[in-house]
C-alpha cells in the first residue's frame, strides 16, 4: 500500500470532487483516479461511487476513511518530528555531571530548556572516570566533568574549581597554620572508588605539602560527607564547589598548592552524531562568549 494512494484517498473523500482533489494533490486527474483505483485493488472493495456530483463514499469507504485519516496524520506528524530531530530542536540528551558542577550543568541546561523544549533531557550524577567511559560508549551524549580529556573526547571549559577543607563552624582554624592543625582532627573521606578524580587531586596535594591523612570514616557521597562534618566528626577536603550544597554549619577554608584547582567543562565524544548534542554545544559556547 502507497501512502500516497492513502491521502489521494483522504484528498478526495474530504470534498468528493476529483478535479478539486488533483489541485489540491499537484497531480492530473487520471492520476488521482489511479492511486484510487490501485488502492481499491489493494483493500479488495469499492471506496468511491461516480456519479452526476462527484465522488461520494461507498459503506466501505465511510468505515475506512477514519483509520486512512489516521494513518496519513500520524506519518505527517512523523515528517515534522524528523525535521525537527534533523535540525537539532527535538530529541533526547543524556547528560552526566559531577560534584564540581552541582550548579553549574543544571543552570545551563535551564537555560537550554527554554529555546529547546522539545528536546528531552536526562540529567544524572556519574563519577568523572565513569562519564569518560559512559561518552565512548555513546550511552551519555554529554557530560560536565574534568579536564583535560583524550580523544575522541572532546572538552570546552568553563570554570575552575579547587580543593578547601571543610570543618564544623566551631572548629577554630590558624589559616596559616592549617596543614599542621589537620593532624590534630579526624578525616573524613569520599569512597575513593565513588570519587577516582577527586581521590587523586587530594593526594597529588598532599604528597606536594608531604602530608599524610589516615581516614577514619568514608563515606559514599559528598553529602554524607558534610553531614558528618556537620555533626562534628572530623574535618574532610572536598571540592570549592559543594558550598552550594553545604549548610550553615559547615565551615570552609581555602588551601594553597599548584595541585589544589583544576578545570571543569562541557565534554562529548566527536564520534557520535547528534543534532541536538551540537546545537546544546552550540549553545553553551554562545554563552561563554556572552559572558566574556
Amino acid at each position: 500500500m502507497d501512502l500516497g494512494d492513502l491521502r489521494a484517498f483522504c484528498q478526495l473523500a474530504e470534498g468528493g470532487n476529483y478535479r478539486v482533489a488533483s489541485q489540491n494533490l499537484h497531480i492530473t486527474q487520471s492520476a488521482l483516479t489511479k492511486k484510487i483505483q490501485r488502492l481499491e485493488g489493494f483493500c479488495g472493495v469499492v471506496l468511491f461511487e461516480r456519479g452526476r456530483h462527484g465522488a461520494s463514499l461507498t459503506a466501505a469507504g465511510v468505515t475506512l476513511l477514519p483509520e486512512a485519516q489516521r494513518i496519513v496524520s500520524s506519518f505527517e506528524s512523523y515528517k515534522c518530528l524528523t525535521q525537527r530531530v534533523a535540525k537539532g530542536i527535538a530529541g533526547n540528551l543524556n547528560i552526566g555531571f559531577g560534584i564540581s558542577s552541582y550548579h553549574l550543568a543544571p543552570d545551563y541546561i535551564a537555560k537550554f530548556k527554554k529555546h529547546y523544549p522539545e528536546i528531552h533531557i536526562t540529567l544524572n550524577d556519574i563519577p568523572s572516570q565513569k562519564q569518560s567511559e559512559f561518552l565512548l560508549l555513546g550511552d551519555l551524549h554529554l557530560s560536565f566533568s574534568r579536564l583535560p580529556v583524550a580523544a575522541p573526547l572532546k572538552g570546552m571549559k568553563l570554570c575552575t574549581d579547587r580543593l578547601v577543607l571543610a570543618t564544623h563552624r566551631t572548629q577554630v582554624i590558624d589559616e596559616n597554620k592549617i596543614w599542621l592543625l589537620l593532624d590534630s582532627l579526624d578525616y573524613l573521606q569520599l569512597n575513593p572508588q565513588r570519587g577516582m578524580g577527586l581521590n587523586q587531586q587530594i593526594n597529588m596535594l598532599l604528597e606536594e605539602h608531604e602530608k599524610q591523612l589516615s581516614a577514619v570514616q568514608e563515606a559514599d557521597d559528598i553529602q554524607t560527607l558534610l553531614a558528618l562534618v556537620t555533626a562534628n566528626l572530623g574535618f574532610t577536603i572536598v571540592p570549592a564547589s559543594v558550598k552550594h550544597i553545604a549548610n550553615e554549619h559547615v565551615a570552609f577554608w581555602e588551601l594553597s598548592g599548584e595541585s589544589c584547582s583544576w578545570d571543569v567543562g562541557l565534554i562529548w565524544n566527536e564520534k557520535l552524531e547528534s543534532f541536538a548534542k551540537d546545537n546544546f554545544i552550540q549553545f553553551v559556547k554562545k554563552m561563554q562568549t556572552e559572558h566574556r
